[in-house]
């Protein structure tokens, strides 16, 4: 005998009445998706968090930048260590290489940093350009491809329209190359696990585009997802096992999921802060997502009693399993 379940636009779940000592009714509501739970991963307030990656031993490593605080934090998932170091101008990117240390999107950079602190310097925009327009740009999201190459991309401080770029430095760190201009917010990129899809964000665009990739050229630019209006600004992105993308949406308090082949949003994590910057997937089996938050930009105007958690690194489970973090290799 089974039990009878109230139908009627929902789908059945018809199970065995032994199963159960009371009589009961379950149903399950066609297409209905419980909300992603959110907690506090750091509550160490960031001016402009970004470019979060997950290294170390489980990819436990969480590390990430507050831009204009100057600072590459992290934390342990596993031991909950936390540090911190500053540099002497802002930091647009960072991310950990192979050696040890990391390489840093300081404002005219970037360098590399050895973990002890020594500095390299490294080819910059004076170099491509002829001009690294210092104090009027400066470099924002950048991420290694898993062929080695670091992809960076430039912003304007100020009357952001079409002065960023995009470039491309190779694995050994002694080449950059500009590969476009007229960028307004050169943000999130990621790669499909075949490698033959490059994804980016330039977030006046208002839209995730595509690239066909291979052997660290890019061509065929085409649009992916088009953001309608009230969604907030795309911001930065990783994509996960499945090639779906995870974008954070500044002034639009979420990370929503897009298919990434038809662009379709499949799930969004709602966050307590409004300016919702960048995520990774972390932890041994890569099925944690970290997520960034900012302040704003100086100058702008924050509610932080509406917002008390404006600033803070978030941590979610999202059902699905991330790719590693890529090594900057030089």
């Amino acid at each position: 005998r089974f039990i009878n379940c109230f139908t009627t636009n929902f789908d059945c779940l018809r199970l065995p009445r032994s199963l159960f000592p009371t009589r009961i009714a379950l149903w399950f509501f066609k297409g209905l998706k419980m909300s992603i739970a959110v907690e506090v991963f750091d509550s160490r307030r960031n001016q402009l968090g970004e470019g979060p990656t997950a290294t170390g031993d489980k990819n436990s490593h969480v590390q990430w930048c507050d831009i204009y605080g100057k600072a590459v934090r992290s934390r342990d998932l596993l031991t909950g260590k936390i540090d911190e170091y500053f540099a002497d101008q802002h930091i647009g990117f960072q991310i950990p290489r192979s050696k040890g240390g990391d390489i840093l999107g300081t404002a005219d950079g970037p360098v590399l940093r050895d973990k002890d602190g020594v500095i390299h310097k490294l080819p910059t925009r004076a170099d491509v350009d002829g001009d690294n327009q210092s104090g009027v740009v400066r470099w924002n999201d950048a991420k290694v491809s898993p062929d080695g190459n670091l992809f960076l991309g430039s912003m304007a401080y100020e009357n952001q329209s079409d002065q960023g770029a995009f470039y491309r430095l190779s694995k050994d760190g002694k080449k950059l190359d500009n590969l476009f201009g007229s960028v307004g917010i050169s943000n999130g990129m990621d790669w499909s696990v075949d490698l033959s899809r490059m994804f980016y964000i330039d977030t006046l665009s208002m839209r995730v585009d595509q690239f066909d990739y291979q052997n660290g050229q890019i061509s065929n630019r085409r649009p992916l997802v088009q953001i309608t209006d009230g969604m907030g600004y795309p911001d930065g992105m990783c994509s996960d096992a499945n090639d779906n993308l995870w974008v954070a949406f500044w002034l639009g308090s979420c990370v929503r999921c897009f298919d990434g082949k038809t662009g379709k949003q499949l799930d969004e994590i709602k966050l307590p802060a409004q300016k919702i910057t960048s995520c990774v997937f972390a932890g041994e089996k890569l099925d944690k997502l970290v997520i960034t938050s900012a302040v704003g930009n100086p100058g702008e105007q924050i509610d932080l009693d509406q917002y008390p958690q404006s600033g803070f690194i978030f941590i979610a489970s999202p059902g699905v399993v991330g790719k590693k973090t890529n090594l900057f290799g030089a």
